[in-house]
Order: C-alpha cells, then sequence, then structure tokens
C-alpha cells in the first residue's frame, strides 16, 4: 500500500513539473515574439524617418536653388527714389523687344518685387523711362512693371543691332557735351564713309548721339524724337551727323530719311 501511495505521488510531481516546463517554454516563446517584433518596428521607424529627413533635405536644397536663379544679373549705382525721380511717361506705347529671359518687377530696382517675366524675343509695351529702367505695361496686369534696359532693344536679338536708350520726347543736347569736330581718327577706325552731300534725316524715336558708331561710345547728346538733323556719312548701322554745333554718331534704326 505504501508503495503504491509513493508511485501516485511521484506521478503526480512529474506531471507538475512537465506543465512548469510548458507553460516556461510558451512564455519564453512569447517573450521571444515580442522582442523580435519591438526590434522590427523600431528599425522600420529609423529607416523612414531618415528616409523622410533625406527626402526632405534634398527637395527643399532643389527649391531654395531654383527660387534663387535669376535669367540675368546686372548692377546699378543710383536708388530707387533717385531711379523714380527720372521717371518721364510715354505720350504714346513704344514697341520693343527682350534681348534675353528678363524679369519684370514692381519697382525700378533690383529689390522690387518679381510678378512675371519675358522670355528672350517676347515683343514689350514700353509706357515710360527712368534712368536703367523701362516701364512697361504688362497684359493681365493692373498695375505698370519696370524692366532692365541693358536687356532691351528695337528689334530681337537676332536682328540688327540697336540703340535700346530712349529720353524724354521734350529733351534736347545736353548743355555740357563738348562739340566734336575732328572725327577723322574716328572714321578711319570704324571705315565710316562719307557722303557726298548732306542731307536731312529725322529721329523716329529719342535716340542717343555717341562719340563712335558703336553701342559702347560715350553719349554725347540725346535727340528726342521727330527732330531734324543733317547726316554727312555712314556705317552699315550708324550716321554720323551734325547736330547743334555737335557731331557724333546715332543708330540708323532710329531715323528716317526725307
Amino acid at each position: 500500500m505504501m508503495n503504491k501511495s509513493r508511485k501516485w505521488l511521484l506521478a503526480l510531481l512529474m506531471c507538475c513539473s512537465m506543465s512548469l516546463v510548458v507553460t516556461g517554454c510558451d512564455q519564453l516563446k512569447k517573450d521571444t515574439t515580442e522582442t523580435e517584433s519591438e526590434t522590427e518596428s523600431e528599425t522600420e521607424s529609423e529607416t523612414e524617418t531618415e528616409t523622410e529627413t533625406e527626402t526632405e533635405t534634398e527637395t527643399e536644397t532643389e527649391t531654395e536653388t531654383e527660387t534663387a536663379t535669376e535669367p540675368q544679373t546686372f548692377t546699378t549705382d543710383t536708388t530707387l527714389e533717385e531711379e523714380t525721380a527720372t521717371l518721364v511717361e510715354y505720350d504714346t506705347i513704344r514697341v520693343m523687344y527682350a534681348l534675353d529671359d528678363l524679369n519684370v518687377r514692381s519697382q525700378p530696382s533690383t529689390d522690387g518685387e518679381i510678378f512675371t517675366s519675358y522670355a528672350s524675343g517676347d515683343q514689350i509695351s514700353v509706357v515710360g523711362a527712368t534712368a536703367n529702367w523701362y516701364m512697361v505695361s504688362v497684359d493681365g496686369y493692373e498695375s505698370n512693371g519696370y524692366v532692365y534696359k541693358e536687356f532691351v532693344g528695337a528689334s530681337t536679338a537676332s536682328e540688327s543691332e540697336t540703340d535700346a536708350s530712349t529720353t524724354d520726347a521734350d529733351t534736347t543736347t545736353s548743355d555740357s557735351a563738348a562739340a566734336t569736330t575732328d572725327t577723322s581718327a574716328v572714321d578711319l577706325e570704324y571705315g565710316v564713309e562719307t557722303y557726298a552731300e548732306e542731307f536731312t534725316i529725322r529721329a523716329t524715336a529719342g535716340a542717343n548721339m555717341r562719340s563712335e558708331p558703336s553701342q559702347d561710345g560715350e553719349i554725347i547728346g540725346t535727340i528726342a524724337s521727330d527732330t531734324e538733323v543733317t547726316a554727312i556719312g555712314y556705317t552699315d548701322r550708324w550716321y554720323k551727323i551734325s547736330y547743334n554745333g555737335t557731331v557724333g554718331y546715332v543708330n540708323k534704326n532710329l531715323f528716317s530719311a526725307d
């Protein structure tokens, strides 16, 4: 009887031991599964964060670069107040052309807000001018804008060279301009031919008179639209003229022969 009780007791102990072992294995398996799940979750989270950060950084860099890009660069020493003080509004619209990609600004200054732009070759409606800027009328906008004169011409860049600068219709030759009478050296350098007989030509727009038949020539006077001057010589693109005692050179595109 005693031996039989011992056998039952041993069997009971073995069952309890096996139950504890099975429970422990299940718990270990559960802990291992949770640890693996947490590790995978942390790894995926870190990877997504790094990817998002890299993407945002690249996008911000590209956006900043595109915003900072200008179609052209230029400098001017005049202030906004000085430019505005020289503003002259034209009686009629003057049609000109963009010689390069060109920003239109809200003020005659590099600090003016850019609200639209022209592509090279686009037609521009010029309604006024300051010392360094043209005031333009832009379709679709109530307010006028401003474009830098250096990038505007009387014709497109692919056509003949033009003198883009214009002045007030009432402006005459500058009082401070010295009379130029001996131009033989300039004529020889640029191959200026002399007309057998002098004749009258008329300005079709405001024009600059220069010391040389070149866009780089010093401006020695200005001629208002519809003013008559005397043509005394020529090159393929320039007239040599005499006006109010001063001899200089003007762009042919801005004059017509009477």
